[in-house]
């Protein structure tokens, strides 16, 4: 599913073509990015190659051995602000455009924690980075994603969960078996080692072009955006993989960059393409990738085969079924069948579902809180109050 995708390649960096839409999207949508792949799997190539295509004042810092005062500089007091300022260099963050920290889960934890606001806020000691455009990191696979007993990354630890989080996609990058035949031999031409690429005006008009329509939409999403991350977050949580309410607001963002990107590629715009999209770019926005390590594909799988079922359903008292059914917290339940404008039959029906399969605790607790409230106002049926009254 690359249809026009040809930047990378045009780049000189091969074997990315399934995943080049996720990646032009996070250009787009300027969210931070982490790549998780094995030694030599060229995540590094990759972001270095994009920043000097877009011709980016760009930083490269490995946090493996990375003092924090390699990035800032050293301080000193100005006498006209009576501030502390810092002297900058050519390795130093403050006029950067694009940063990359690579090696992050090889660096010390005190450390790990000073990137939350670079990475989140685009800030460093509380200063703002006024230029910088693109926050992004890399990684080698956890412990746990190890398969091959001589493949190991001893240094390589988990991301603390908050600090994953932060990172709108988080990929993993294809090693040498994923790619294609022709992928392996462009691969191997030394010609690439080294080189050096031109500003591209072609992605450059590219991403500023999406990046403006971007900006348009990200403040009216769909319905259907909107409903899809709803339903999926409550689904792999459900299913023991938490998703935030920032982390649903990212996969909000990355789903309406992705669809910018595919319309603009000239992707077909039927429901099994944007299923494939949608799936593709929840595939890739789990932050357990980078502290939990290997997530079942089978999660994902079903996870979303329910989501679009119920996006795409044409009965919205179906819908309004299924979430009520779907939803752990007793609050939303009470809520949603007071608030609700979904006929009095629906309720009943979902309420008396939920009486009989939830657990006695938990029924037991919602009737004695609620049968009082929708008996007065008459919010459910005669059938579903003698439920509730049992």
């Amino acid at each position: 599913m690359n249809y026009n995708c040809h930047f990378l390649r045009e780049m000189g960096v091969y074997g990315f073509d399934q995943i080049e839409p996720i990646i032009l999207a996070s250009l787009v949508s300027g969210d931070p990015l982490l790549l998780i792949g094995k030694a030599g799997t060229g995540k590094t190539f990759l972001l270095n190659s994009i920043s000097e295509a877009l011709g980016l004042e760009h930083r490269h810092y490995n946090a493996s051995f990375i003092s924090f005062d390699d990035l800032i500089g050293f301080p000193f007091p100005d006498s006209e602000t009576k501030e502390v300022s810092f002297l900058k260099s050519p390795a130093t963050i403050w006029d950067a455009e694009s940063v990359l920290i690579d090696e992050i889960s090889r660096c010390k934890p005190e450390i790990q924690n000073k990137f939350f606001s670079l990475i989140q806020e685009r800030k460093i000691q509380g200063i703002p980075l006024e230029k910088l455009k693109y926050r992004w990191a890399a990684m080698n696979p956890l412990f746990s994603d190890i398969d091959d007993s001589n493949d190991q990354y001893n240094g390589s630890i988990s991301l603390d969960q908050a600090l994953a989080d932060r990172f709108a996609f988080i990929i993993h990058v294809p090693d040498w078996e994923a790619l294609s035949g022709e992928e392996q031999n462009l691969v191997i031409r030394p010609s690439g080692e080294g080189a050096v690429n031109s500003k591209s005006e072609t992605l450059s008009g590219f991403i500023e072009t999406l990046r403006a329509a971007f900006l348009t939409i990200v403040h009216e999403p769909t319905d259907e955006v909107v409903d899809y991350c709803r339903i999926i977050t409550t689904l792999l949580t459900e299913a023991g993989y938490r998703m935030s309410p920032r982390r649903a607001r990212l996969l909000a963002r990355n789903l309406i960059a992705v669809e910018l990107v595919a319309a603009k590629l000239g992707y077909p715009t039927d429901n099994k393409t944007k299923s494939r999209l949608y799936k593709l770019c929840i595939n890739w926005s789990m932050p357990h990738r980078a502290w939990k390590g290997h997530i079942p594909a089978h999660i994902i799988d079903v996870a979303h085969a329910e989501c679009m079922r119920q996006i795409n359903s044409d009965d919205p008292n179906d819908r309004w079924l299924q979430e009520f059914l779907r939803t752990n917290a007793l609050k939303r339940k009470v809520n949603m069948i007071v608030e609700s404008h979904a006929p009095k039959e629906i309720k009943s029906l979902a309420l008396i579902q939920f009486l009989h399969h939830g657990s006695t605790m938990e029924t037991a607790i919602f009737a004695f809180a609620t049968q009082p409230l929708f008996d007065s106002w008459n919010l459910v049926d005669d059938e579903a109050l003698a439920e509730l009254a049992k």
